[in-house]
């Protein structure tokens, strides 16, 4: 029965969008175009947000939802990974400030779908939920993408199953090597030192029986050829996670690390440097900050693990500081199921979240952080199916804030006099997951 409720309403178009049936499809999609290789800049000016991990088959859906700061059309784009077969198409339109969302089974329904959102105005992000029978999993789109992809967080342990996923939307066939490194150093996966990805294609990299008992396991993506839009999933007892990668960085905020029961709340990290790293890391709770809760040296080439169950079992978020750049993500894992999610490396004044719209299962929080040393005050925007609704907020220094999302939001805005960091939650009975916000700009 929960299987059917799952499917029945998520195959409904989430109201505040148009899907229109016919749409006329964009000139050459991707025709000549690159990922932008900002990394870790603003995608202030992104039209192109990649998500590899979108999927609608008989047991699960996936809403895809987008976000404008100024009315725009996003155009749709799902390639089928059969040589001449044409892509599946869509079109979303919104207004400024405005949002839509979709069913993926009303476009396609052929398990997994990677695809890309083209905007014709922006600012503007993306994302994608994925809903069935005992699962839930969301994370922001990917607009640009660093030399190297970082993926923290993932495991081998028994019971735990990971996978990475390799996009490759260009008419270019993509060359990389993936390597990792775990508890007992780096591996020996000479394999995957050439791994092809047709064009407009996509291929599964598993890591359970390649890499055995890792706990701490941290996969890396270099593109030697063409280019590639990576993600991970992970699945283990309590549930699944779907989580794009990311580069390095000397600070990464995390606006939610744990809430409800979450009970297996940790930090990895990892260093690919060639020096040992300092790290840092300040627990930010509704309260006040705990400055240094944890000080650790992270040996080059080495990841490390910070677990949080051992010092309080507070809602809270983190911060880290490291004297080298290192690359982080958050683990939670618990009766409420199983959220994987990057960092965020900067914190901005402008903020856009796609995805929170609760289609009925779910319930969504907005995760507001000010690792600043100065009150921020922030207005937060929700879009969805009555308009906008504005909401004036005041977060102190070093604290965190949970906002719970309305029920027919589809996305928000979020602005501040300060630089702050965003994230937003989703919970239901499939799970939970966690998810980065989209930052425009730090100006």
């Amino acid at each position: 029965m929960k299987r059917l409720i799952v499917l029945a309403v998520a195959g409904l178009i989430i109201a505040g969008a148009a899907l229109l049936p016919e749409p006329a499809p964009p000139p050459d999609p991707l025709a000549g175009l690159v990922i932008d290789r900002p990394g870790l800049e603003s995608p202030l000016d992104a039209s192109i947000w990649y998500c590899p991990w979108a999927q609608a088959n008989a047991s699960r859906d996936s809403i895809l939802a987008v976000v404008s700061m100024d009315s725009a059309t996003a155009f749709l784009t799902l390639p089928v990974a059969i040589p001449g077969e044409d892509p599946d198409q869509a079109t979303l339109q919104t207004l400024g400030p405005g949002a839509a969302a979709v069913a993926l089974s009303e476009i396609a329904q052929r398990g997994d779908s990677p695809g890309f959102f083209e905007f014709d105005a922006g600012p503007a992000a993306a994302s994608v939920t994925v809903t069935g029978e005992e699962l839930l999993a969301a994370d922001a789109c990917i607009a640009s993408g660093p030399d190297v992809w970082y993926f923290a967080g993932g495991s081998t342990m028994a019971g735990e199953t990971l996978k990475l996923r390799l996009f490759n939307p260009f008419p270019e066939t993509a060359k990389i090597s993936v390597g990792a490194v775990s508890e007992i150093g780096t591996e020996a996966i000479g394999e995957l030192r050439s791994v092809s990805v047709n064009p407009r294609s996509w291929r599964d990299v598993t890591f359970e029986e390649l890499l055995r008992q890792r706990q701490n396991l941290v996969v890396t993506v270099t593109t030697d050829e063409g280019l590639i839009v990576p993600a991970m999933a992970m699945t283990n007892a309590d549930g699944e996670a779907w989580w794009p990668g990311t580069g390095i960085s000397q600070r990464w905020e995390f606006p939610v690390v744990r809430f409800g029961e979450l009970e297996d709340a940790a930090l990895v990290l990892s260093n690919p440097g060639l020096t040992a790293a300092n790290v840092t890391v300040d627990v930010l709770t509704p309260t006040g900050p705990r400055p240094a809760a944890f000080t650790l040296q992270i040996e080059a080439d080495s990841p490390g693990r910070v677990s949080f169950a051992a010092i309080t079992d507070e809602v809270i978020g983190a911060r880290v500081i490291a004297d080298v750049p290192v690359t982080a993500a958050v683990f939670a894992s618990g009766p409420a199921g199983l959220a994987v999610t990057p960092g965020v490396p900067a914190p901005a004044r402008v903020w856009l979240l796609p995805g929170l719209q609760s289609i009925g299962l779910q319930e969504g929080s907005l995760w507001l952080l000010n690792g600043g040393e100065e009150v921020a005050s922030v207005t937060i925007t929700a879009i969805g199916s009555e308009g906008v609704v504005a909401e004036n907020l005041m977060i102190e220094a070093g604290t965190q804030l949970q906002v719970a999302a309305l029920p027919d939001a589809i996305g928000y805005l979020a602005t501040s006099s300060q630089p702050f960091s965003a994230a937003w939650s989703v919970i239901g009975p499939g799970g939970v997951a966690f998810a980065s916000g989209s930052a425009v700009s730090d100006e």
